[in-house]
């Protein structure tokens, strides 16, 4: 009984205070409400606060960049100023080679003292870049330095320059006669812009690498160590000029012409004419064939007598690890009805990702002097070889082998021999002063690439 009262108690003393109980709840709801749009208010000031001074920042800006368009500057600026930015925009390459050759014929090196050279043979037509027996050789310290043309930057620069002795043959075997190798010779020195036309319109102007040929002077960009006789005899290896050059999107086909002193990097020029250079090419995924020619007046002295080269490449890598090249030469004269032919093959099949053998044979027919010159050789006049018809045939073998990814060594064995019409074919030295129509040469190369040569 009494716990009924009390319960009744209790529910009879909730009805009467629940309404002051509702009251109070009610207000402490209005005051919080009250503090937090205070808050917001706050908060609403101090954004508005914050973007007036953004947008006074972005007035300032615009103001500063027009001033900026107004005074020239914007296009000068570039992505980083100064020295840094410059710097940052380059790429850096090249490489280190040594080699030793040996001749089979074992000539004697007293015959040494002259500018030919022991490999190079009677009358220096052979082995340019490699012409001494039985000698160590720094060939090449080269340095690879480019600021690379795009769409974002149009202006650039080029230049290539080398150290040793490939650097002091390439700059005249005259440079030789103190035995001493430590010439410097700049091989490409050339600013190129890239104009908005199409799909790029590139020109060069300076000193080039030369359009014909599948070797050059570079050894890294080679198969062999050695140069083949098509390149020493009938092509030419670099230029001074200007250059236009344009690849016509992804059909694969680019064409390039250009106006140069002549067949060699002539500065100044030997006559008042200047020779063509020209190329058209098609390059597909797993084939290529270009077609280039020089045409021009080389005399010294001469603007007549026009004489030209006609080349033609064919290229074909079937998989990652077998390749070819075929490569042709015309060699004409105008005015003396002389001409010169010859042809080259060469192949490389990699045995692993890190070895592999190359294999090159060439013929080379010459008439007498069909152009007037004879290559790098620097000697005016193609007499050099005897006169009537001379025939040249090589045959080389390399292997190269990757150390490390940046170390290559190569071993090589060639032989070339000669055959002319109206003398006897004796051409390469053996022993002491005679002669004999053929030869053996053998050699390593090593090499230290300052970018990876390829590998795991």
């Amino acid at each position: 009984m009494i716990s009924r009262w009390t319960t009744a108690f209790a529910v009879i003393a909730t009805l009467a205070f629940s309404p002051s109980l509702a009251t109070a709840s009610d207000a402490n709801v209005e005051r919080q409400l009250d503090e937090m749009q205070k808050r917001m208010q706050q908060m609403e000031d101090k954004l508005q606060a914050t973007n007036d001074q953004l947008e006074s920042a972005n007035q300032r800006v615009e103001e500063q960049s027009q001033l900026i368009e107004q005074s020239g500057l914007a296009e000068t600026r570039g992505s980083s100023n100064g020295l840094p930015g410059f710097l940052g925009e380059i790429t850096v390459g090249g490489w280190v080679a040594a080699s030793y050759l040996y001749n089979i014929n074992d000539p004697n090196d007293d015959f040494n003292d002259g500018v030919q050279g022991l490999n190079s043979g009677l009358n220096g037509a052979f082995y340019p870049l490699h012409p001494d027996h039985n000698s160590f050789s720094l060939d090449q310290v080269w340095w690879e330095i480019e600021r690379p043309i795009s769409e974002e930057h149009r202006g650039g620069f080029r230049l290539d320059t080398t150290y040793g002795k490939t650097g002091a043959l390439l700059s005249g075997p005259n440079n030789r006669g103190d035995r001493d190798d430590s010439s410097i010779y700049v091989s490409q020195a050339y600013v190129q812009y890239l104009a908005p036309i199409g799909d790029g319109l590139t020109f060069k102007a300076g000193k080039f690498n030369t359009l014909i040929g599948v070797e050059v002077a570079q050894t890294v960009y080679n198969w062999n160590i050695t140069r083949g006789s098509l390149w020493t005899l009938l092509q030419p290896v670099d230029h001074i000029g200007v250059l236009a050059s344009y690849a016509f999107g992804d059909s694969g086909f680019d064409i390039a012409l250009g106006g140069v002193n002549g067949f060699r990097p002539d500065d100044p020029d030997r006559n008042d004419a200047k020779s063509f250079l020209g190329r058209v090419g098609w390059t597909g995924d797993t084939a290529s064939f270009a077609l280039s020619n020089i045409y021009g007046a080389e005399g010294t002295g001469d603007d007549g007598d026009e004489t030209g080269v006609l080349d033609a490449i064919v290229k074909f890598n079937p998989t990652d690890r077998l390749a070819f090249w075929l490569n042709g030469d015309y060699a004409y004269n105008d005015s003396f009805g002389k001409n010169a032919w010859g042809v080259a093959a060469a192949g490389r099949f990699g045995i692993t990702d890190r070895t592999g053998i190359a294999l090159r044979g060439e013929y080379v027919s010459l008439d007498e002097n069909p152009f007037g010159l004879d290559g790098i050789d620097g000697v005016d006049g193609f007499e050099f070889l005897a006169p009537g018809e001379t025939d040249t045939w090589g045959i080389t073998a390399t292997i190269d082998h990757l150390l490390t990814d940046n170390l290559m060594v190569r071993a090589e064995a060639r032989y070339d021999w000669v055959t002319k019409d109206d003398v006897d074919n004796e051409e390469f030295w053996e022993d002491s002063a005679e002669l004999d129509d053929d030869q053996i040469v053998v050699g390593a190369e090593i090499i230290y690439n300052f970018n990876k040569f390829g590998g795991e």
